[in-house]
C-alpha cells in the first residue's frame, strides 16, 4: 500500500496582517493532486489543521473542502494538534465520516476510537494508533503540577505518553500494515522555526523509544521542518506545506509518499512542493535594495535597511519592492557606536530636548523637527486659549 503524509497545514495563518488563504488553497489542491498520481491508498493529516482554535470560516471551508476532495482519491485520517480545537474539531467528525474522513480530536483507548482498522482496496489490512496532541494538564495530575519540580513534569509526562502509546500499540501484529499517527514534540526532533515555542521544551517532550519497532511507520506532525527521528522504527516529521514563518525561510516543503507492507521496512520517499510564496530576508542600503528588485520575485520579505533613519523610509521601501514588504527593520549603520550619556533636561527648551533625542537615535531628517515644532505650537496655542478660557470663566463667576 501507498501512504501520503501530510501535516500543519496552519489555514488561516496570516503574515504580518497579509492573508494567505489564496496559497493555502493552492498548496492543498496540488497535495490531492499528488495524492491521485500517486495512487495512494490512504492519506493522513497529522494535526494542526487551523492556526487558531477559532478558525475563521474561510479557514474551515478551505480545510474541510480540501478533506473532501483528498477523500474522493483514499480515505483519509486526521487528528488534533495544539493549535486546533478539540471540541470543535469531534462536532464536526460525525459529518466528516460520512465523506471517508476519520477524524480523532482528544486521545482515546484503543477500544474507544484511538485505534482505526481498515483495509485498502488491494487487500492490505491497516491498523492505525491515532494520538491527537496531548497537553501536561491533560495527563499530569494536578497535584503533581502544584506540588512537583519542573523537571519532575517532564519525567512524569514522557512516562505517561510512554505508557498512552504502549497501550495504543498492544494490538499491532505482523500480519497487518502498523501506523501510529501522532501530534507531538519527539526528542531528537529540530524545531522549523514558525512552531508555538511552549510546546517544544522538555515538558512536552516524548521519547524516540516510546515507539516501538511493531509500527511500520510513524507519522508525525507538529514540528515544521520536514526530518526523519532516530528510533526503532520509521519515525518521521513531514512538515509543513508552506513556509509559516521567516524562521522557516529557505526550508523546502513536502509531503511524504510511504511505500508499505506487513513486517517490511517503509520505503519513503518526499514529493516537493511548489506552491504558496517564499519567505526571504534581505538586507542593504536602498542603493543595494534596488540592484535587488528583480530578484525577490513575489516572496514575502523582511527587510533590513543599513541606513539612518528618517520620516517616510519604510514607505520607500514597500514603493521600491512592492507589496510583498511585510516588515521593514532600520538598522544605522552606527547602531553598534557607544551613545554619549543623556543629558541634562533642566532649563533646557523641549525643541533643545527633541534635537537630542534626534541625534542619538541617528536620525537626521529636517521634515522630522519642523513637524515636531507645528505639533508642539498647535499643542501650545490649544493649551494657552483653554488657559485663558478657564480663566475669564473663573473671573466672570467671581463677579457674578
Amino acid at each position: 500500500m501507498r501512504l501520503l503524509h501530510t501535516s500543519d497545514w496552519h489555514v488561516g495563518k496570516m503574515i504580518r496582517g497579509h492573508s494567505r488563504a489564496g496559497e493555502h488553497r493552492a498548496v492543498l489542491s496540488e497535495i490531492a493532486s499528488i495524492a491521485g498520481s500517486s495512487n495512494v491508498d490512504l492519506i493522513v493529516v497529522a494535526g494542526d489543521l487551523f492556526e487558531t482554535a477559532a478558525p475563521t470560516p474561510e479557514a474551515e471551508s478551505i480545510v474541510y473542502e480540501s478533506f473532501l476532495e483528498l477523500a474522493e482519491i483514499a480515505p483519509l485520517v486526521t487528528i488534533a494538534g495544539n493549535h486546533d480545537n478539540p471540541r470543535r474539531l469531534a462536532a464536526i467528525a460525525p459529518l466528516l465520516k460520512l465523506g471517508r474522513v476519520t477524524m480523532l480530536a482528544e486521545a482515546r483507548g484503543p477500544q474507544d476510537g484511538g485505534v482505526v482498522s481498515l483495509t485498502t482496496e488491494g487487500g492490505t489490512p491497516v491498523d492505525i494508533a491515532m494520538l491527537p496532541f496531548v497537553s501536561q494538564r491533560s495527563i499530569v495530575r494536578a497535584d503533581q503540577l502544584m506540588n512537583d519540580a519542573g523537571y519532575e513534569h517532564a519525567q512524569h509526562y514522557a512516562e505517561r505518553m510512554a505508557r498512552v502509546l504502549d497501550a495504543l500499540m498492544a494490538g499491532f501484529g505482523p500480519d497487518a500494515v502498523n501506523l501510529v499517527v501522532g501530534h507531538a514534540f519527539v526528542q531528537g526532533g529540530a524545531a522549523g522555526g514558525g512552531e508555538r515555542g511552549a510546546h517544544l521544551v522538555e515538558e512536552y517532550a516524548v521519547p524516540a523509544q516510546a515507539f516501538g519497532a511493531s509500527a511500520s511507520y510513524v507519522a508525525l506532525g507538529h514540528l515544521h521542518r520536514a526530518q526523519v527521528v532516530r528510533g526503532a522504527t520509521a519515525i518521521h516529521y513531514c512538515g509543513s506545506p508552506l513556509q509559516l514563518d521567516f524562521g522557516e525561510e529557505a526550508q523546502i516543503k513536502q509531503v511524504n509518499l510511504v511505500d508499505l507492507e506487513p513486517g517490511v521496512p517503509a520505503k519513503v520517499n518526499a514529493a516537493e512542493l511548489s506552491s504558496g510564496r517564499g519567505l526571504r530576508t534581505v538586507a542593504g542600503t536602498m542603493d543595494q535594495l534596488r540592484a535587488l528588485v528583480d530578484e525577490v520575485g513575489d516572496d514575502w520579505l523582511r527587510v533590513r535597511v543599513n541606513e539612518s533613519a528618517r520620516a517616510g523610509l519604510a514607505d520607500e521601501v514597500r514603493a521600491l519592492l512592492g507589496d510583498g514588504v511585510v516588515d521593514v527593520m532600520v538598522e544605522s549603520p552606527d547602531a553598534d557606536r557607544q551613545r554619549p550619556a543623556p543629558r541634562r533636561r533642566d532649563g533646557r527648551s523641549p525643541h533643545e530636548l527633541f534635537a537630542d533625542y534626534l541625534s542619538e537615535s541617528e536620525i537626521n531628517d529636517p521634515r522630522v523637527t519642523a513637524g515636531f515644532a507645528d505639533l508642539y505650537e498647535s499643542v501650545s496655542v490649544g493649551a494657552d486659549t483653554g488657559a485663558a478660557t478657564g480663566a475669564d470663566t473663573a473671573a466672570n463667576g467671581a463677579k457674578a
